[in-house]
C-alpha cells in the first residue's frame, strides 16, 4: 500500500512538473492596431513578444505621421469601427467576435462598421 501511495505521488507531482513546462513555454502574444484621427489609414500586427514591438510595428504598417495606437491586446483580438461621419470605436477582447461587437458599440451609432481586426495566433 505504501508503495501505491509513493507511485502515486510521483505520477501527481509529474504531471503537475510537465504542466508547468509546457505553460512556460507558451509565451504571451502581443498585437496592435494603429489608425489616422481620421480613420482613412491604419495598420495592424499581432504575434509580437512585446506590447512595444507590436505598437512600432503597426505604426509602421499604418504608415502615416499622425497614425496613433488605438488598441493593443495580450493573447487576445482587437478591432477598430468607423460610422459613415468617420466616428471611431475600438476594443479588444477574448475573441474576434467580442472585439468586433465592443468596438462597434464603442462607435456608438447603428451606422458603425468593423474597419479593421486582428487577433494573435494564442488567443
Amino acid at each position: 500500500m505504501k508503495r501505491l501511495g509513493i507511485v502515486t505521488a510521483l505520477f501527481v507531482g509529474t504531471e503537475i512538473l510537465v504542466s508547468h513546462i509546457a505553460s512556460a513555454q507558451l509565451s504571451d502574444s502581443f498585437g496592435a492596431i494603429a489608425i489616422t484621427p481620421d480613420g482613412q489609414v491604419w495598420g495592424y500586427a499581432y504575434d509580437y513578444p512585446s506590447r512595444e514591438q507590436a505598437e512600432q510595428r503597426a505604426l509602421e504598417e499604418c504608415g502615416e505621421s499622425n497614425c496613433q495606437v488605438q488598441v493593443w491586446f495580450k493573447n487576445a483580438c482587437g478591432a477598430v469601427a468607423k460610422n459613415e461621419e468617420g466616428k471611431l470605436g475600438w476594443a479588444w477582447a477574448e475573441t474576434r467576435k467580442q472585439a468586433e461587437a465592443s468596438a462597434v458599440a464603442a462607435c456608438g451609432t447603428g451606422t458603425c462598421r468593423i474597419e479593421t481586426w486582428a487577433c494573435t495566433t494564442r488567443y
